[in-house]
């Protein structure tokens, strides 16, 4: 087939699928840009120039979000060009894990509420002042909001009930959502001054025509950069469906105000909004708070100027030199090196870019520590050279060396990834290899430092509260924000001024372990020392959060080195980072913070890898047993007629229930 004429009969086809909808137009987009990049006859495409494409999309910047979508659209039209022609054995060059890769969980890209207002009050125009209260406050998509009619208003606001609002949506599908009388009165004040025009529409330009989802975006775009802020029509979205879930609204009513299908769409909008979780948290950290803590009563707040209202500076992103990837490890055979090399190179791409250069050089080092070890035993050429037993030797001489297992398994993780890679693309390697087990990890204690330790510990920076010092408080802020929040030390490290809401005492974590976004929150003793180290001094939500008094930006040694001086300081042996990460799990368990929710701020997929961090003291176990079995016997029948003497057990209400039993086994008796 044609390639021009392969995506003419595949644009047919999505509209005859997918009529009124924007698949037709994505999709098509996508197959254009590969068409463009990649010349051949489409019987021609191998996976490998799939790969090509993907490796450049990466280094033009396209998200993963797009690099995914772009893989499906591919893997649909590769599919269809097979059922056109007849020749149902044409195989897929789409490998979507390979190519799409592993997707992020990434937070919703909600506005924080200083943000919001910040933005409203640069808004003079009332119809933008409308639409934008239509999206901030009914989660409206922008394409929605130019869509409306008047008519569309099928009921006016009172003061004790909303307006409703007839919505055509995604797919065609029509649903009803509300409004406050608040926001109600915004529209009502744009159809006041709503100039005449034959546009059936809600909004029109100052031209009469149809204002344009397209026009809104820029005029947003517009107001943000008067207000300091980066924000697109579908974060308003994202900030009503975060503020209506901190106000207790359930997820189900959520989804179909938002006109969602399924309810896994919704959690993914109120990702990092969780009400309960906050108050378990600052539950749990009241209780464990010493009450003589030197701090003021009143709230913290980010500075004012901490916000700049000019508009920021665009700074030129200046990209990080490209790797000296001839100068690696050229005592290897060509074939493995290459392999090697080419795995590296389509997956770098896709980590953090502030962990890219120190996650590089370790994938590297781990390579070629494994084969070096390999050509030291015996020769080997080549991949396929590689045996189950040459593995079952690495994890044996690491072993023997004291190296521990989690680390041996983690190395031979990249040396089985790089191989299933060459299995997949049709090289010859030995089945065999992927029977490899890993190493059992031994059952070891969380590392977490005791109660009087981290007593001691806290009392011994709250003890420098007051200095003036910008290298103390900088210390003092990063401690507490480490120990109270459970962040890991890189985590710590990458967090930007935007990440922060002191205000809603939050921060939010930015691609995580296993790229995942989350929200921590901050207890007041973490906010007091975050203002105290901020003052009033400005910054730009792009600025490191963390920056040395001569203005360098901290990195993980720095970090790494304070911690373990302060801990020494303090009297307190072996503080690390990682430490304060265990102790946090550990005490916000015993404090009586479920697991589950402990889980979640930790980031951790699995809730066995939570309970590695936390250990269960013996005297929250007598607790928690004391008082579920307290509320067992006061619900249940006593076992014996006379019981332990227990200062609150309810002897009055105990005695009925044995009468009644005695009487019923007398009847039972007399009848037999």
């Amino acid at each position: 087939m044609d390639r021009d004429e392969g995506i003419r009969q595949f644009e047919a086809y999505l509209h005859r699928r997918a009529p009124q909808r924007r698949t037709a137009i994505d999709y098509v987009s996508d197959v254009r840009q590969f068409a463009a990049f990649c010349a051949k006859p489409w019987r021609e495409i191998t996976m490998h120039d799939i790969d090509t494409f993907v490796d450049q999309q990466r280094q033009v910047g396209y998200s993963p979000a797009t690099l995914k979508r772009r893989m499906a659209a591919l893997k649909v039209f590769f599919d269809f060009l097979a059922e056109e022609t007849g020749d149902l054995n044409w195989p897929n060059p789409v490998r979507f894990k390979r190519h799409a890769g592993k997707p992020a969980h990434r937070l919703p890209r909600d506005l924080k509420d200083d943000e919001v207002e910040r933005l409203w009050a640069t808004i003079g125009s009332a119809r933008d002042r409308a639409w934008f209260a239509l999206m901030l406050r009914a989660g409206l998509r922008v394409g929605e909001v130019v869509s409306l009619q008047p008519t569309d208003l099928l009921t006016p606001a009172h003061a004790d009930q909303p307006a409703r609002l007839r919505v055509c949506g995604k797919g065609r599908k029509e649903r009803v959502v509300l409004l406050t009388a608040d926001a109600y009165a915004v529209v009502q004040a744009w159809l006041a001054v709503r100039p005449a025009s034959d546009q059936p529409y809600l909004f029109v330009n100052e031209r009469g025509g149809r204002l344009t989802a397209n026009g809104i975006e820029w005029l947003l775009h517009g107001y943000g950069r008067r207000a300091g802020v980066d924000v697109t029509p579908h974060q308003l979205r994202h900030t009503f469906a975060r503020q209506v879930t901190e106000a207790g609204m359930p997820l189900t009513s959520l989804s179909k105000l938002l006109g969602h299908a399924d309810l896994s769409t919704t959690q993914l909008y109120t990702a990092g909004a969780d009400p309960e979780l906050s108050q378990a948290y600052q539950a749990a950290m009241t209780q464990l708070a010493r009450s003589d803590l030197p701090l003021a009563e009143e709230r913290p707040t980010a500075p004012a100027s901490a916000f700049p209202t000019d508009p920021p500076v665009s700074q030129p992103v200046v990209p990080a030199p490209p790797p000296n990837w001839e100068a690696w490890a050229p005592q290897l055979p060509a074939a493995i090196r290459q392999a090697c090399l080419a795995f590296v190179q389509r997956h770098w791409l896709t980590w953090k870019p502030q962990r890219r250069a120190t996650r590089l050089q370790h994938v590297l080092g781990e390579f070629r520590r494994f084969w070096d070890g390999q050509l030291a035993r015996r020769p080997i050429s080549q991949l396929a050279d590689l045996r189950l037993a040459d593995l079952h030797a690495y994890q044996a001489e690491r072993g023997a060396a004291g190296t521990a297992s989690a680390t041996i398994n983690r190395s031979l993780a990249w040396v089985l990834a790089l191989l299933r890679e060459q299995a997949d693309a049709g090289q010859a390697i030995d089945a065999g290899v992927f029977r490899l087990r890993p190493l059992p990890r031994p059952d070891s204690l969380p590392r977490h430092l005791t109660e009087h330790e981290s007593q001691q510990l806290e009392t011994y920076v709250l003890s420098h509260w007051d200095t003036p010092d910008p290298l103390t408080r900088l210390d003092n802020a990063c401690f507490f924000v480490l120990a109270h929040t459970g962040l890991r030390a890189s985590e710590c490290v990458d967090l930007q001024f935007r990440d922060l809401d002191l205000a809603g005492r939050r921060l939010t974590v930015r691609q995580g372990k296993g790229q995942r976004d989350r929200v921590v929150y901050l207890s007041d003793t973490a906010c007091h020392a975050l203002a105290r180290y901020l003052g009033d001094a400005p910054h730009r939500p792009s600025d490191p959060l963390w920056t040395r008094p001569a203005g360098q930006p901290i990195t993980y040694a720095w970090l790494y080195a304070h911690i373990v001086a302060l801990g020494q300081a303090a009297g307190v042996p072996a503080v690390t980072p990682h430490r304060l990460r265990h102790t946090l799990a550990t005490r916000l368990l015993n404090a009586g913070m479920d697991v589950t929710r402990i889980q979640k701020l930790l980031g951790h997929a699995h809730l066995n890898t939570t309970m590695i961090y936390a250990r269960v003291h013996d005297a929250t176990v007598e607790t928690d047993y004391r008082r579920a079995m307290g509320q067992i016997e006061r619900q249940h029948m006593p076992l014996s007629n006379t019981p332990i003497p227990v200062a609150d057990w309810p002897a009055p209400q105990a005695a009925e229930p044995v009468r009644l039993f005695a009487s019923a086994q007398l009847a039972l008796d007399n009848s037999v």
